[in-house]
């Protein structure tokens, strides 16, 4: 208890920073706006505004990416609304029951409902954050390279195993990940290897470029093929915040959408879009108004927007807490931290506390600005999402190749991105995942680096490697999962 109240407390205190309130509050803004355009990811924007992290200190860095992701969260689902076009495919099931509504002439209670459920979402998920990251470092202080191995392989298996009837395709994106983090110099030897004779893959691919080609470039070229057509928004809003009745309502959707939402969120490979069907149906199964779902139901709405809010900040929990993403979104915050040079996991949190103050401090600043801006916001938002997507993607595209150039002013590093990219649509295109691809690469060095040092710290000896309590005990789960992925596979197969 004395280590929930002092990581909140000091994460409250780093609010009294003007400049870190000011970064937080534009945080917020940018996330807002990205996520409130039809197809504005969080990896999108979240990638754009990356590269100017480099111009803060490490906890500006930190409060400002966290931020950006509240503020998308909030944002994706405004044109779920308005439009029925959600920003982010966890907020489809909002567009069902928001446009509704909308086209009913509710769309002010379609915003309150929204606007209320997202900020009790991410204020409860903010205290289970504090609550859980903390004390699943401590289990890990203990560990030495054989533990620190088997927890980096349950993750990427995790991720695999959570992708459906495509175990193999899962298997392969992992691997294409891993491939690329094995170039440069030998962990253990310090010999340069798969760089071949060129001077700048020597010291290896740095992770921001790779995956901000494989995750946000190739995102932007899937979307540039897609033709949208959607109407544009025209009118005004009156904005309405639900009754008493109503929110009393919406109570238990609230509540229960925001525990699944955290812990589908902390579950590496198991997104928001996850834990925003489970906490509907789940609202469906208890609500007294089942036939009003699908049809405008406040409680869907409320259900899904606690559960994706909330999922953002259980995303948080393995990435800072052991060093393992979540998903693609938390694989590039942890690889802007790596760029400060911040190991996110245990070591983080007992060397550089304030790290875990800095992402208290930015999910909490961003929500209370929501409070106060998200909903006026929502006007000016409907206006937003009808810009041009062509002008908005081709800005986007800009951005994000200055910024990999701003990295190290390389053309190498633009080069890799672009590569990455085409190399992240095609596995679109073709059913691989690009998620389990940036996993493998963020992870990839590091199980390499434990395997190999476990198997010597053990003295070449595999069997005492892998029978050592708690590795045996994450293997066996990691087994677990592989096995689950399997049969869920060969079900999903059979199904068609």
């Amino acid at each position: 208890m004395e280590l929930f109240f002092s990581a909140f407390t000091n994460g409250v205190a780093l609010l009294v920073d003007p400049v870190l309130l000011v970064i937080i509050f534009l945080g917020t803004l940018w996330g807002v706006l990205g996520g409130g355009h039809p197809g504005g990811s969080a990896t999108l924007t979240l990638s754009v505004m990356i590269p100017l992290t480099f111009l803060m200190t490490p906890i500006q860095a930190v409060a400002f990416l966290l931020a950006i992701m509240v503020g998308v969260n909030y944002g994706n689902s405004i044109p779920a609304v308005l439009l029925g076009l959600p920003g982010t495919p966890s907020a489809f099931l909002t567009a069902i029951d928001g446009y509704s509504l909308h086209r009913k002439g509710q769309t002010g209670l379609a915003l309150g409902i929204m606007f209320v459920s997202s900020l009790a979402g991410q204020f409860l998920s903010i205290f289970a954050f504090v609550a859980l990251v903390v004390p699943l470092a401590l289990l890990t202080y203990a560990f030495l390279a054989p533990e620190y191995f088997a927890l980096y392989f349950l993750g990427l298996v995790t991720v695999i195993s959570l992708l459906g009837r495509d175990l193999l395709k899962g298997y392969i994106s992992a691997g294409i990940g891993v491939a690329f983090s094995l170039v440069g110099t030998d962990p253990m030897s310090a010999v340069s290897r798969y760089s071949g004779q060129v001077q700048e893959l020597r010291t290896g691919l740095e992770p921001i470029p790779i995956l901000l080609g494989l995750l946000a470039l190739s995102e932007l070229l899937r979307q540039a093929r897609q033709v949208y057509t959607y109407e544009t928004f025209e009118g005004t809003i009156n904005l309405r915040f639900p009754s008493r009745a109503q929110l009393r309502r919406c109570f238990v959707a609230i509540l229960g959408g925001s525990v699944i939402g955290t812990l589908t969120g902390a579950t590496p490979g198991a997104e928001a879009t996850a834990g925003a069907v489970i906490s509907y149906n789940q609202a469906r199964y208890w609500s007294k108004h089942k036939e009003e779902f699908g049809k405008g139901s406040i409680e869907g709405i409320a259900a899904n927007e606690a559960a994706q809010n909330a999922a953002q900040a259980g995303d948080m929990i393995p990435t800072l807490g052991l060093g393992i993403p979540a998903g693609g979104t938390s694989a590039l915050v942890l690889a802007a931290l790596l760029i400060h040079g911040i190991i996110p996991g245990p070591l983080m949190l007992r060397q550089t506390p304030e790290m875990l103050y800095a992402a208290v401090a930015g999910m909490l600043g961003a929500t209370v600005f929501l409070v106060f801006i998200g909903w006026p916001i929502a006007k000016v938002m409907a206006r937003v999402v009808s810009l041009d997507r062509s002008a908005v993607m081709a800005i986007v595209l800009l951005l994000i190749l200055v910024g990999v150039y701003s990295l190290d002013q390389s053309v190498f590093s633009v080069g890799v991105t672009l590569v990455a990219g085409l190399v992240g649509y095609y596995m679109r295109q073709y059913g691989y995942s690009v998620a389990a691809a940036a996993l493998g690469n963020i992870l990839g060095r590091g199980l390499e680096k434990y395997l190999r040092g476990g198997i010597l710290l053990m003295q070449n000896d595999p069997v005492a490697f892998v029978t050592r309590p708690v590795t045996a005990v994450i293997l066996l789960l990691a087994i677990g999962f592989i096995v689950l992925g399997l049969v869920q596979s060969y079900r999903l197969r059979r199904a068609v």
